[in-house]
């Protein structure tokens, strides 16, 4: 697939200054960009204790990201649905790269069937009602949790990368970085280029990159998608 210019083995440096400038530059009051902070609040999502839980540091991390998990779909997964969320959130690797998953695995860890896309359905509500946790923001709740296997999915990021169905989306990020164009290592040059202290995953260097990069062409950030629907 035709993957944006800025990810290109000719834009590494253009790429590696992206990053730097998200992790490092400071605005109003010495203020970072909130999002710079997203991936090890409280120690990261899928650390420790608290890798096949959600939290409420995830919550509060996922709202970094200017998105907001509603009251009562915090309530729910938080309580009410916790234990199911465990359930699957243990089925889900915590140790492996979206580019490493064979195209023989991916059915059983991304497809119809699997923990995640049956994690990705409870995120968006039950059977009955939606609880206001659109695409956006289950996405961004699943990358908080496994940050090397679940790429965010938003509004900036999705044009670039043709994704015109969320439903879709994980295949096409792992035809990405499977189809032996040298992404994945691209991508680690890009985090080693920029300098930056943060621990964050190849996925999560790739967001940065593509959401500065579509910030900077102009693309607006939108309202969660389906959030009601």
């Amino acid at each position: 697939m035709a993957l944006p210019y800025i990810l290109s083995s000719e834009h590494v440096d253009e790429a590696a200054a992206l990053v730097t400038e998200y992790y490092t530059k400071l605005y109003r009051n010495d203020a970072p960009q909130t999002g710079s902070r997203f991936d090890n609040w409280a120690g990261g999502g899928d650390c420790g204790e608290a890798a096949d839980i959600v939290t409420a540091d995830d919550v509060l991390a996922v709202s970094f990201l200017s998105v907001q998990v509603p009251a009562a779909a915090a309530i729910g997964l938080l309580e009410t649905y916790s234990a199911k969320v465990t359930s699957l959130l243990e089925e889900i690797p915590t140790d492996l790269d979206l580019a490493v998953v064979a195209a023989d695995d991916y059915e059983d860890l991304l497809g119809a069937q699997s923990p995640a896309t049956k994690l990705w359905h409870l995120l968006r509500g039950t059977d009955t009602y939606r609880w206001g946790i659109g695409p956006t923001t289950a996405s961004k709740i699943m990358a908080r949790k496994r940050p090397r296997l679940i790429p965010i999915y938003d509004s900036v990021v999705g044009p670039l990368m043709n994704l015109n169905d969320h439903g879709t989306q994980w295949r096409t990020w792992h035809t990405a970085l499977t189809d032996g164009s040298g992404l994945p290592e691209r991508l680690r040059a890009i985090r080693e280029t920029s300098g930056i202290d943060a621990q964050i995953s190849d996925l999560r260097t790739m967001d940065v990159v593509l959401w500065m990069h579509g910030k900077k062409l102009g693309l607006t950030v939108q309202e969660d998608p389906e959030a009601s629907s």
